[in-house]
């Protein structure tokens, strides 16, 4: 269970680690099945329908806690196999509609969390990701309160190829910048989309920006300000293409996004 806090653990034996009740929930809500759910005596009393029929391991609340990468886990805690997580997102495909994420080198767990929170909540259909932090770790899993559970994810070591596909089968590609960039109220986000974000520090990668046909796209806001965290700039810039879609649909825009 300790191994499973890290990479390599995570890699050789094939299986994430849930920590808490909400993502035990967000677990039997996308109809992933636990190899193990392993839980205090108190939290399966009070939980029983939502343990069902799942495998369980009872165990002393010490126990659970040195088993946990939490300080004060709530009482369990499951096993899912890597192998169940929805499948990676497909290659661009011509004519595809919809809004596919890139993140370029996301090193901060919170960051990486809250972006797939957000692309869920946006309807993103999938996310590459060049790199950076792993989406199975522990904090990124809490962090997206159980998104990374529904959404197709792929990690490689870079995403230069993933544009230049992209770009050949007519997609719009939309480079997040500091400055410099065209307005993103300005773009039509309804038109097949690769938003590509960056590393916290470095920014994108000069290899993404550098291809003619991809656009850059800034948020203006107050100068004193250098630059937006990649978390917020995400979030405005995802809400913007759902604004969009939704009133182009006739739907309301004022539902909640379970904030």
């Amino acid at each position: 269970m300790r191994a499973l806090h890290q990479p390599r653990g995570r890699r050789e034996q094939g299986l994430i680690l849930l920590e808490g009740t909400h993502l035990v929930q967000e677990c039997r809500r996308c109809g992933l099945q636990p190899e193990l759910l392993v839980a205090t005596p108190g939290w399966l009393a009070s939980h029983g329908s939502l343990a069902g029929d799942w495998p369980r391991q009872p165990v002393t609340a010490e126990l659970l806690t040195a088993m946990a990468s939490t300080e004060s886990p709530d009482g369990v805690i499951a096993l899912v196999a890597s192998a169940a997580l929805p499948s990676p997102p497909p290659p661009p495909q011509p004519a595809t509609a919809g809004l596919w994420l890139a993140l370029d080198r996301l090193q901060d767990p919170g960051n990486l969390g809250t972006l797939l929170r957000t692309s869920l909540a946006c309807g993103v259909g999938g996310l590459w990701l060049g790199e950076g932090a792993d989406p199975w770790q522990p904090k990124v899993l809490r962090a997206s309160a159980g998104a990374s559970l529904h959404l197709p994810l792929q990690r490689q070591e870079g995403l230069a190829t993933l544009v230049s596909s992209a770009l050949t089968v007519g997609w719009q590609v939309l480079a997040a910048v500091r400055e410099g960039g065209e307005p993103y109220w300005s773009v039509d986000w309804r038109a097949p989309s690769l938003l590509l974000l960056g590393n916290e520090g470095a920014g994108l990668a000069p290899e993404l920006l550098a291809p003619a046909g991809v656009r850059r796209v800034s948020i203006p806001h107050d100068g004193r300000v250098e630059s937006l965290n990649v978390a917020v700039a995400g979030g405005v810039l995802l809400l913007e293409r759902w604004r969009q879609v939704t009133v182009d649909r006739g739907e309301s825009t004022a539902a909640g996004l379970g904030c």
